[in-house]
């Protein structure tokens, strides 16, 4: 696992998904679009996970003004994103993500194997489900 925090975008796999989104001008439709179809897998795989949770945050981001990704160019990105067209899928991200930080899940299985730092991990995921609870 290429971590170095718990944050969302503390990771190599979570960076390289959002840079590949902003270098080749990825709608968030298409992001939410491919984390949606992630969805009829029983076992949730690593990348996976991952795709789930920065389609997730960008989506937080978009509608909700939360702040989770600092790289540059993500906000250039965002700006140029339609609100409209991913407001629908909050509450289908919101049971993806829960299903992350559940036990068919890869990335939190390797989580569970570090107990100082899965709290706070998991406390940044169920943060971004509250978010886009509301």
């Amino acid at each position: 696992m290429g971590a170095w925090g718990m944050g969302v975008f503390d990771d190599d796999t979570s960076c390289d998904i959002i840079e590949d989104a902003i270098d080749d001008e990825t709608t968030i439709q298409a992001m939410v679009e491919k984390s949606t179809s992630i969805d009829e897998s029983e076992y949730l795989e690593y990348d996976d996970c991952h795709q789930i949770i920065v389609s997730a945050a960008m989506v937080d981001s978009l509608l909700n003004g939360a702040s989770h990704c600092k790289l540059e160019g993500a906000e250039i990105w965002l700006s140029r994103q339609d609100p409209n067209s991913i407001a629908e899928s909050k509450m289908k991200l919101v049971s993806l993500l829960k299903r992350v930080i559940g036990p068919n899940s890869e990335l939190n299985e390797l989580w569970e194997e570090n107990e100082d730092d899965y709290p706070e991990w998991k406390g940044n995921i169920q943060g971004i489900i509250t978010s886009l609870s509301s």
